[in-house]
């Protein structure tokens, strides 16, 4: 028998872990942290205990669920669920965000992960400049491409490209003794490799699979988001930052979208300006640019990029101080003091965690800045909220311009028609029920409850 049982991505985004089991065969599709998964209990420097007490926090209020065989001995130590070999075969990612992997570190080392050759250089640049907060674990880290096929036990798994606002992201399609299981991981249609996106559904109809694991992020009642593609992101950023001649451009979004890194460099070449990216930018672009499939701008050699070092660091992270060391010598690399001075030259990537960088460049007051991720202000989130105080406090004047990772909702439906699958299991949302309009059989899983097929 072929069973899946979903542990995470069910009725909210994010936070996959989707068990597929083919007789003794046990894999995990992802295995991601739900976002804001534990603000019912911890907030602030109210944290899990996990570096002194590994998993119980989590098994108390049951953020984790309980799987035997599945965690690390160490995570296990202080809590009333007993270490066992693990009994699970391998874990497949679909792609290096957070809300698919970030829970690796719990998983027994002896299970092995398999993700694409660019997400593991994803991987390990993100553990390098993560600090001691960013572990994925000391698994034995397998690398495929699209073309690869992977035989553990009855099943084999076939990885096939897709679009996403990050590289190295995939689908799967899993072939069972009961038939195909495709799975989308995240993925969309409107970006910049739209075309990968096609060639996956194109596969994934050809195996006429059993089940679709879907994602449906964008399917709502209501979409607050702009169907921007990545040239009609930067057709705006260019119109924007135009208008602001004189003026500093601060733009935000996240640190490992890589098109958008193309996208604002660009910006910054056809404005008659540079883009400064910060020294953990530079370590993820250095390390993705040996990847032939990938093309990447390089900071340290791009004439349009510059790399931004922050100062007063007694103890800089080694990635960090590497570009320190090689300010004076290098005139790619700069500080606060060389973006105050060249203020209207530069286009500034800055962080919501970086914030503070701009009390030291102090920007002029009419700076533009473009937030270029997720939505426009939620008067619930927090973030939002302190970075509208940053932005009314330096007078700053708010933009946004973004391109959505995820396909929307007509998108999706219109990808499950063509696809074909007998019965459709949506994930990754948290509005399963709207599924039934895309004119399949739809099975809405109901979390830990198994799936036969």
């Amino acid at each position: 028998m072929t069973h899946i049982t979903v542990y995470g991505g069910v009725d909210h985004i994010g936070g996959n872990k989707i068990l597929l089991e083919d007789g003794d065969t046990r894999i995990f599709l992802d295995f991601g942290e739900q976002f804001n998964f534990k603000d019912d209990f911890f907030a602030d420097w109210l944290k899990p205990r996990d570096a002194r007490t590994g998993l119980k926090d989590y098994f108390h209020f049951d953020l984790i669920p309980k799987i035997p065989g599945l965690y690390g001995k160490r995570w296990l130590a202080h809590t009333d669920l007993k270490y066992e070999k693990p009994s699970f075969d391998a874990i497949f990612i679909s792609h290096m965000h957070f809300d698919h992997a970030m829970h690796l570190k719990f998983v027994d080392d002896d299970v092995p992960v398999y993700l694409g050759a660019a997400a593991d250089t994803i991987r390990r640049s993100w553990e390098t400049t993560g600090g001691t907060s960013v572990s994925f674990g000391e698994h034995d880290f397998r690398t495929f491409r699209t073309g690869s096929k992977v035989n553990v036990g009855s099943m084999e798994v076939e990885p096939i490209h897709v679009d996403h606002s990050v590289p190295g992201a995939y689908g799967f399609l899993v072939h069972t003794s009961a038939g195909c299981v495709a799975y989308t991981g995240d993925l969309r249609l409107h970006g910049p490799r739209s075309d990968m996106t096609k060639e996956f559904v194109r596969h994934a109809a050809a195996e006429n699979p059993i089940a679709l694991i879907c994602e449906g992020t964008r399917v709502s009642p209501s979409d607050p988001r702009e169907d921007l593609s990545e040239m009609e992101v930067r057709a705006r950023a260019m119109e924007l930052v135009a208008g602001h001649k004189n003026k500093l451009a601060i733009v935000s979004f996240y640190p490992k979208d890589v098109d958008r890194m193309r996208t604002f460099r660009d910006v910054a070449k056809a404005t008659g300006r540079k883009f400064v990216v910060s020294a953990k930018i530079a370590h993820l672009l250095e390390s993705l640019k040996g990847d032939s499939r990938i093309s990447v701008p390089d900071p340290m050699t791009d004439p349009n990029m510059l790399v931004y070092v922050r100062q007063g660091m007694q103890r800089p992270f080694p990635y960090e101080k590497h570009y320190i060391d090689m300010r004076g010598s290098s005139d790619h690399v700069v500080n606060s003091e060389d973006v105050a001075k060249r203020q209207n030259q530069l286009i500034f990537h800055n962080d919501f965690t970086q914030l503070t960088e701009l009390i030291d460049i102090l920007p002029s007051p009419g700076s533009l800045f473009i937030r270029s991720k997720s939505e426009p202000f939620e008067e619930d989130d927090v973030q939002d909220e302190v970075l509208k105080n940053w932005i009314s406090s330096f007078k700053l004047d708010f933009h946004q311009a973004h391109a959505s990772g995820h396909a929307n909702m007509e998108e999706i439906f219109h990808m499950v028609r063509d696809i074909k699958p007998k019965v459709v299991i949506p994930i990754h949302t948290e509005h399963s029920d709207l599924f039934r309009r895309c004119g399949r059989s739809v099975e809405c899983p109901v979390v830990r409850k198994t799936i036969s097929l």
